[in-house]
């Protein structure tokens, strides 16, 4: 039980997506007989697949104090893509094709951000008016669409009940991040710019290196996010996918991860991924109106950052007292020293 409080107590804002997580299928799940079934986890699986890649890669950049604004942009590219190419090339080469130009796109921003020292935020809504017209140009301003439909069969294939290959993959690129972040000195080099980055710089990290992987993993994750999406459904719009911005934001907040930087982990981004998920499912059961989910995400995106912000406070509050109290058990044994010091 004290290992439990321990861990709580170290990690509470991913502790308080848990609970977050739990009580929004739970009320799902006691609320409508339909939510709690396999066809709906699987539908949420299917979900997953798309968002959790966004989600992961706004987790990376923002742990690394930046954001990437262009990420839907350059899923709807990949899409375009991968859609126009597969009936002629075939869907891995049209797959390899794609995610190696969003991958690129990723490598090339991350180097400009570092070698010009710009905020990504500034840089990247450049990148998300480039891309959209590049993927306007791509798609010869129309709805580009699949003639063979078995590769959307395949990945809607169903497996172990509840899995798709889509859903699998995204899986299998969350375990290989997770150990990337947490197990390699790269991993340890992006939370530090992110936490610290004047510290982190003076002491000999170069800025160029975990800038240009954070934004490699997410241009990576765009690309497989806008394949899995243009092939499951078979077509790819230029100006789509802008709404993946706003939700996987959404889901790398309720994930615990830190604005400032710093602070947050793949498992965060699951949850929070998972999370908006339930939401969504749980939403559109009741047949509620579309505004009214894009409130429910608001409300609760700012329940998550009211957390966020009375837990820094009661940190630094813990942090402060403890300086006092180690102030205050030196000052005696001085003071005691002092006064026995003979005159």
């Amino acid at each position: 039980m004290g290992k439990i409080k321990n861990w709580i107590v170290e990690n509470h804002d991913l502790a308080f997506a848990i609970l977050l997580a739990v009580c929004v299928y739970g009320y799902f799940a006691f609320t409508n007989d339909l939510f709690a079934t396999h066809r709906t986890t699987f539908a949420i699986m299917e979900r997953f697949a798309v968002l959790g890649l966004v989600g992961l890669a706004l987790t990376l950049c923002i742990i690394a104090g930046e954001i990437d604004l262009s990420i839907g942009s350059n899923a709807a590219l990949a899409a375009v893509i991968a859609v126009r190419f597969t009936d002629t090339l075939g869907a891995i080469p049209a797959l390899l094709i794609a995610v190696t130009i969003s991958t690129s796109i990723g490598i090339i921003q991350g180097y400009f951000i570092a070698y010009l020292r710009v905020r990504a935020i500034v840089l990247t809504v450049g990148t998300l008016m480039l891309l959209r017209g590049v993927a306007l140009f791509a798609a010869e301003e129309k709805t580009v669409m699949l003639t063979d439909f078995r590769v959307p069969d395949f990945i809607a294939t169903k497996m172990l009940g509840y899995f798709s290959p889509a859903s699998l993959l995204v899986i299998i690129m969350f375990v290989l991040v997770g150990i990337f972040m947490n197990y390699t000195r790269f991993g340890r080099e992006i939370y530090a710019i992110g936490g610290a980055r004047k510290e982190a710089l003076a002491a000999g990290i170069n800025l160029k290196r975990p800038m240009i992987i954070v934004f490699a993993i997410s241009g990576l994750c765009a690309g497989l996010g806008g394949v899995i999406i243009g092939l499951r459904s078979g077509t790819a719009q230029a100006l789509g996918l802008q709404y993946l911005l706003l939700a996987g934001t959404v889901a790398a907040f309720i994930g615990g991860v830190s604005i400032l930087g710093g602070k947050g982990g793949v498992v965060g981004a699951a949850i929070g991924t998972l999370t908006v998920n339930f939401l969504n499912t749980g939403l559109v059961f009741n047949v509620t109106p579309a505004f009214m989910v894009q409130l429910y995400l608001g409300v609760l995106l700012m329940i998550v950052i009211m957390f966020q912000t009375g837990s820094r406070i009661f940190d630094e509050n813990q942090r402060r007292k403890q300086i006092l109290a180690d102030v205050d058990a030196r000052r005696g044994p001085l003071l005691a020293r002092r006064q026995t010091r003979p005159p």
